[in-house]
């Protein structure tokens, strides 16, 4: 009862605090979403920055923009602001140019998060910024040893980079603007310092942002827990994005395309990454290996990445994790879709991942490029996957026309293909094999590499809505609706209860503790009704193999379980069909 009037408490002081900021017009709709989302709660203290001011304050005039009759205290730029900040403040920005970097560093708390937003939809822009620290040049906004900030709406252009994060924790950044970096050089820059650089923080939350024409664009170094969501990322020098040694990261519904280069990739962390991290605290020379573990891709958009002359270039994904969760995300355009990647010394472990209901279509190397064992590759298993009509490859190049939709560079390694579409209009011989020819069937392939299997593998037209124009929904017509297979069965003897083991349960995902997101909504298939139930996963014990839910069912010992689906069982691709 106690704990029912608190939450409800809680809950009325959020709503009033949001209805005061709205009712003043200080903010935008995104960032009354943000507070809402995340439980922020309210700000203690408005205080105005605004570029136009010969001094600081205390009766500045929101619409005159100057000092004379108001009732606020304002400040004249970012460095007073930052200096004077306290946990519960929050800072609203004025319109202009502000040719200087936001340093911030004071802390806020769980219970007062300090901020730094866009006034209404004025436009802040911080450009030509070249800050100095430790001898490395930096731009424009820098969070050190610094948590539970928020920054939201600001444009950052015509700087060295877009921003860092070093020792971060619990910080939010929605709906900000990241252009033009001076290092880009037309794609050909490789610089660490050229995008938004995020090392040995987490339980950051980067959200709704659009970044373009950096090197790369967005870097997690040993990082975890982190959220990105919602972003748009076009146009690096190298990566998009990638995740370095780090562990439980979520990236997720965002559209990523980059014609200069590759846009994703998650590998662990060799000696020349850790022996730099700008300020120079963190710096050592042991590399960081085996430590790229739990992290989630989900439903986000890989489009027009560069093409290249083999598999090692213009990947959508270039993977090199560990018991990681690929799933629902679409992948055309690109030189390959997804690259289970190997490589010394970064690229060493690839192990224990599940990459299941995704699709790729008109990429033009190979759908899905598998590397060759290293230290450990093994357990990678492949379910419900759409592979169609990608253009295939020869021994010397990825552009010319071919069958190709798989390509293994090696006889080695233990993968599992369960239950994907793997087809071309003009033959069957869809599997390749790196500097060989010609291409194979699934069928011919499997009896000739033992290592790799497949089954129940599908060959027919997916029947999108209309990819020409980038939709890759199912039609109505579509074979592909209804014909995936449930991710893995119950091996609990009968029973009712919210805990169950099951044969495989790296599957799924719990939340991870992540602010904002919850774990999966599950169903469970009766082996002997076909009867189903539904639930939510609150923890995920892979060692157990254990599902712990947010509600009693009951089952029977190899019963299925999958993810929530519509129609009599999953659907195969990134798109699950639902009848209008």
């Amino acid at each position: 009862m106690l704990r029912s009037l608190y939450l409800l408490m809680v809950g009325c002081l959020l709503l009033l605090a949001t209805l005061s900021v709205q009712a003043n017009g200080f903010v935008t709709s995104q960032f009354i979403d943000i507070v809402q989302r995340f439980s922020i709660p309210h700000f203690t203290r408005t205080i105005f920055v605004d570029r136009q001011l010969k001094q600081a304050c205390e009766n500045y005039d929101t619409a005159r923009r100057h000092c004379a009759n108001g009732l606020h205290l304002a400040v004249t730029n970012l460095a007073e602001a930052t200096a004077m900040a306290e946990p519960g403040d929050l800072f609203l920005i004025r319109a202009g140019r502000y040719q200087q970097v936001l340093h911030l560093t004071k802390s806020g708390t769980a219970s007062a998060y300090i901020g730094f937003v866009t006034y209404q939809d004025e436009k802040v822009v911080i450009s030509g910024v070249n800050s100095q620290d430790q001898g490395e040049q930096y731009g424009a906004i820098w969070l050190d040893e610094v948590s539970y900030n928020l920054v939201n709406g600001l444009t950052v252009e015509k700087s060295i980079g877009f921003g860092r994060f070093i020792n971060a924790h619990h910080n939010i950044f929605s709906d900000n603007h990241f252009s033009g970096s001076s290092l880009y050089n037309n794609g050909k820059g490789a610089s660490k310092r050229g995008g938004l650089y995020i090392a040995f923080s987490d339980h950051n939350s980067i959200l709704n942002n659009h970044f373009q024409k950096g090197t790369d664009l967005l870097a997690l170094v040993h990082s975890n827990y982190n959220l990105v969501e919602g972003n748009e990322m076009s146009l690096a020098g190298h990566d998009l994005w990638n995740i370095k040694c780090g562990n439980f990261n979520v990236i997720r519904g965002n559209v990523f395309s980059n014609k200069k280069q590759k846009i994703g990739s998650v590998f662990d962390c060799e000696s020349a990454t850790m022996n730099w991290h700008g300020n120079g605290q963190f710096k050592q020379i042991q590399p960081v290996l085996d430590a790229s573990k739990h992290n989630l891709i989900e439903h986000n958009i890989f489009k027009d990445a560069v093409r290249y002359y083999s598999a090692s270039g213009g990947n959508g994904i270039q993977y090199a994790g560990q018991q990681g969760i690929v799933r629902f995300n679409l992948f055309y355009h690109t030189n390959v879709g997804f690259s289970l990647s190997s490589y010394q010394t970064e690229a060493a472990y690839n192990y224990g991942n599940r990459i299941y209901n995704n699709t790729f279509h008109d990429n033009w190397c190979v759908g899905i490029a598998i590397g060759r064992w290293k230290k450990r590759f093994e357990d990678n298993q492949f379910v419900n996957n759409l592979l169609w009509n990608n253009q295939g490859l020869t021994k010397n190049q990825c552009k010319d026309q071919g069958t190709q939709q798989i390509l293994f560079v090696a006889k080695q390694g233990d993968q599992w293909f369960l239950n994907n579409n793997i087809g071309n209009t003009n033959s069957d011989k869809v599997i390749g094999l790196w500097g060989k020819s010609p291409a194979m069937s699934v069928y011919d392939f499997e009896g000739s590499f033992i290592p790799v299997q497949f089954k129940d593998s599908l060959a027919q037209d997916p029947l999108f809505v209309n990819s020409a124009k980038g939709d890759y929904q199912l039609s109505a017509a579509s074979p592909m609706i209804d014909k995936g297979v449930l991710l893995t069965e119950i091996t609990s003897d009968n029973d009712t209860g919210d805990v169950l083991t099951v044969a495989d349960s790296q599957f799924f995902f719990d939340g991870q503790g992540i602010a904002g997101i919850s774990g999966d909504k599950v169903m469970i298939l009766s082996k002997e009704t076909a009867s189903l139930q539904s639930a939510q996963i609150v923890k995920v014990d892979n060692e157990q193999r254990q599902l712990y839910l947010d509600k009693a069912v009951t089952w029977k010992k190899g019963d299925q379980i999958s993810l929530a689906y519509s129609g009599e069982k999953p659907d195969i691709g990134a798109f699950e069909y639902v009848q209008k």
